[in-house]
């Protein structure tokens, strides 16, 4: 839905967190270019695997697929060459907490309770601020610099609990990126919030 909306036939999408596949799959379905990034090497391999098995044998080739850290990767992305950006990230170290919402909808069904193992993962970063900076001005500024004047980018968000704290992880990430400057110039202008039920 994101991608039609926001873009037509032929755009390019980026995400840098490409995690399983769910935007290049979108983006090939719906006649668009993708450019994942995804940390992970077995969930960059699945997203790859994912299109060539749930859409068609070769689909895969029509997209970026980037196995690296968007911290790095991002910066040799030209300013101004991308049409939206589309993304839903790490929610900060909480699949790492064994509460009873992880132990029963993922340690029960055998899913993972880590992003990955390394240390460039921000669902590894111990610090809520930190993880906050790190998402904000090395990752989502610098997909800002990539798009196209007057472009869009959705973020899809949860918030979640961190013990007894309730985390507004929507309303942070809002704070820290409406008005703020871009790498190269301009200045990012929240256009509006959409609540998903599940």
């Amino acid at each position: 839905h994101l991608v039609n909306f926001f873009t037509k036939a032929g755009a390019h999408v980026l995400d840098p967190f490409g995690g399983v596949g769910s935007t290049a799959k979108a983006c090939e379905v719906c006649g668009r270019i993708c450019t994942s990034i995804e940390l992970s090497k077995a969930w960059h391999d699945l997203s790859i695997k994912r299109l060539e098995t749930e859409v068609g044998e070769g689909t895969s080739k029509k997209h970026a697929f980037i196995n690296g850290d968007s911290c790095r990767e991002l910066l040799k992305i030209p300013s101004e060459s991308m049409d939206f950006m589309v993304t839903s990230p790490p929610y900060w170290g909480i699949l790492h907490k064994q509460d009873q919402k992880v132990i029963k909808n993922r340690v029960a069904n055998n899913l993972e309770t880590k992003y990955s193992e390394s240390e460039n993962d921000l669902g590894n970063i111990e610090n809520y601020e930190e993880f906050l900076d790190i998402l904000v001005y090395k990752i989502f500024l610098q997909c800002a610099r990539t798009l196209k004047y007057e472009k869009y980018m959705a973020i899809v968000v949860s918030d979640f609990r961190d013990k007894s704290d309730y985390i507004s992880f929507h309303s942070d990430l809002i704070c820290r990126l409406n008005k703020a400057s871009i790498p190269g110039g301009g200045i990012l202008n929240l256009q509006g919030t959409k609540r998903l039920l599940q």
